[in-house]
C-alpha cells in the first residue's frame, strides 16, 4: 500500500519513532540498574580509607598524606576497625585533616564504620569535630582532672573580648590557659599547674598573634601513673615560614629553616630591630622567647614536637637530641610532652632558660648574623653554652 504522507512527514515520523526507541532503552537500563543497586552513570568506585592503629604524633602524618592524595570518588568510607590508641595530638590533627578531605570531595558520600568501639575518642569530641554524629561535640565534655577534650577557640573572639574589657589579648589568653591548666592538673597552684599554664599560654598567644587564623584547637591528657602530660595545639593558619619571613634579618626560605629559627631565643616575625612591635612595651611585648622557653621546659625529661609545612622537629633532652620528621601540614601543630616528676619550680627554670637565652642573644648580637645551620646546631645541643667556640665558628661572627 502506498503511503499518502508527504516525504517531510515521513522523516518526522521516523525521527519520532527513533526517539521513542531510545527513551525505552534508557528506561530498561535504569530499571536494571535499580534492581542491581548500582549507578550506571558512576565511573568512580567507593574508597575505603583505613585509619591507622595508632593516632599519635609519629603515625598521623602518613595518614594525612593519604587523605591529601585522595582522588575523586563516589563514596569515602573511613574504617576505624584497626584503631586502638588515640592521643590528643593525633586526634586534633586527624580530625582536622579528615574534615578538610571531606570538604575537598563534595561529590563523595561520607561514611564511617567500626567507630562505635571508640568511646574515649567519642567522649573527647573527636568524631563530631569532623562531622560524624557520634559522641560529644568538641568542648561539650567539661573535662576533669586528667583531660581536656578537643576544644576550639576563635582568635577574633579572643581579640574582641580583650578590646571590650580594655585588656591586652595576652591577658584574655592567660585566663583561658589557667582555666585549662586547672582542669588538667586538678589544682590551681603547684609546679604542674604553673608549668602547664605558662606553656599553654605561650603557644596560644603565638597562634593568636602570628597564625592569621580564625580558629585553632586544643586538646590535652594527663596520665598521673605515667608521670606524663601531653598538650596539643593545632592551627591551620599561614604557617611558620610565612609568619617568620617578615623578619628581614633571617632567611626562612624553607619550612625546615623557619622551624629552626622559630625556636631560637629572641627570633620572631614581629620582634626584630626596626620592627614597629618593639615600640610596644609591657608584660605582653612580643620578645620572641615563647617557643624557645616552652621547648626547653619540655626537654627537661620530656619532649617537644612542632611541625609546619613539610617539616616536623622533635626535641628531647640532652645533646644530639633533635630529629626531623617528614610531614605534610598546612598551618602549624605543637605537641608538648611534659614529664611531671622532673618539674622544677617554674620560676627557677624560666630564670635559667631566660639567662641562657639572653646570653645567646648577646653572643650573636644581631639576628642577621645567624644562619639556619647554626640555629640547628644550637637546638641539637639543647643550647649547651659550653660549646660556644664551635657555635661561634659556625655563626661566623665579626
Amino acid at each position: 500500500m502506498l503511503s499518502l504522507l508527504p516525504a517531510s512527514s515521513k522523516a518526522r515520523k521516523n525521527k519520532s519513532n527513533a526517539a521513542c526507541y531510545l527513551i525505552k532503552r534508557c528506561v530498561v537500563k535504569l530499571r536494571r540498574a535499580s534492581k542491581s543497586k548500582c549507578n550506571i552513570f558512576s565511573t568512580m568506585p567507593a574508597t575505603t580509607i583505613r585509619v591507622p592503629e595508632n593516632l599519635t604524633a609519629f603515625t598521623v602524618f602518613p595518614f594525612c598524606r593519604v587523605l591529601q592524595s585522595q582522588r575523586p570518588t563516589e563514596e569515602l568510607i573511613f574504617d576505624f576497625s584497626q584503631t586502638k590508641t588515640v592521643e590528643p595530638f593525633g586526634m586534633l590533627v586527624a580530625a582536622s585533616e579528615i574534615k578538610r578531605c571531606v570538604a575537598a570531595h563534595p561529590e563523595a558520600k561520607f561514611t564511617c564504620k567500626n567507630y562505635q568501639r571508640m568511646p574515649y575518642a567519642g567522649h573527647m569530641g573527636f568524631f563530631k569535630a569532623f562531622g560524624l554524629d557520634f559522641g560529644r561535640k568538641p568542648g561539650e565534655a567539661f573535662g576533669s582532672r586528667n583531660y581536656i577534650p578537643l576544644t576550639y577557640f576563635n582568635s577574633l573572639n579572643l581579640t574582641h573580648d580583650a578590646k571590650r574589657e580594655g585588656l591586652d589579648v595576652g591577658d584574655v589568653v592567660e585566663l583561658h590557659s589557667r582555666r585549662l591548666s586547672q582542669t588538667l592538673a586538678g589544682a590551681d597552684e603547684g609546679d604542674l599547674f604553673e608549668t602547664l599554664s605558662y606553656s599553654i599560654r605561650e603557644i596560644m598567644r603565638n597562634v593568636v598573634e602570628h597564625a592569621h587564623v580564625e580558629e585553632f584547637g586544643v586538646c590535652a591528657q594527663y596520665w598521673p601513673t605515667k608521670g606524663r602530660a601531653e598538650v596539643a595545639i593545632v592551627d591551620r593558619g599561614i604557617g611558620l615560614r610565612e609568619s617568620i619571613k617578615a623578619n628581614p634579618h633571617i632567611d626562612a626560605s624553607t619550612d625546615k629553616s623557619a622551624i629552626n629559627y622559630a625556636l631560637m631565643p629572641a627570633v620572631s616575625g614581629k620582634a626584630f630591630k626596626g620592627a614597629r612591635s618593639l615600640q610596644k612595651r609591657g608584660p605582653w611585648t612580643n620578645s620572641g622567647f615563647g617557643l624557645y622557653l616552652t621547648s626547653r621546659i619540655c626537654r627537661n625529661g620530656g619532649n617537644f614536637f612542632i611541625c609546619s609545612g613539610d617539616t616536623g622537629m622533635l626535641l628531647t633532652s640532652g645533646r644530639d637530641s633533635k630529629r626531623y620528621i617528614e610531614t605534610s601540614f598546612s598551618g602549624a601543630a605543637v605537641r608538648l610532652n611534659i614529664r611531671t616528676e622532673n618539674l622544677d619550680s617554674l620560676r627557677d627554670a624560666l630564670a635559667r632558660y631566660r639567662a641562657d637565652g639572653f646570653e645567646i642573644q648577646q653572643k650573636y648580637k644581631e639576628i642577621v648574623q645567624i644562619d639556619p645551620s647554626s640555629a640547628s646546631l644550637m637546638l641539637s645541643q639543647d643550647f649547651d653554652l659550653s660549646l660556644w667556640n664551635k657555635l661561634l665558628t659556625n655563626l661566623k661572627l665579626r
